[in-house]
């Protein structure tokens, strides 16, 4: 081979190559944005998630409330239950 070809063939391949490396730079550099948008992204959806605990957790808080009025309002009621009861059987003893 002489000097000729091997010029030939390295100014053939010298364009490819650069156009190769530009394009794997440029590949890197959008892959750096898509990384950043996922990571804000994710931080959205974290904080979505935190909403929605807290709401959940603002919801029990009320269930546990109405939970506690139902045990009041029930022994209370059975209260009043076991006054009639009484008062029944009274009733019955003093008819006999």
């Amino acid at each position: 081979m002489n000097d000729i070809q091997i010029l030939t063939i390295l100014l053939s391949t010298v364009p490819t190559m650069l156009v190769v490396l530009v394009g794997i730079l440029i590949n890197n550099s959008r892959l750096g944005d898509m990384n950043a948008s996922i990571n804000v992204r994710f931080g959205e959806i974290n904080a979505r998630f935190g909403e929605i605990n807290a709401r959940i957790a603002e919801v029990e808080s009320r269930l546990t409330n109405i939970e506690t009025k139902f045990d009041t309002r029930f022994d209370m009621l059975l209260s009043k239950v076991v006054d009639v009861d009484n008062r029944l059987t009274r009733i019955e003893a003093q008819g006999r």
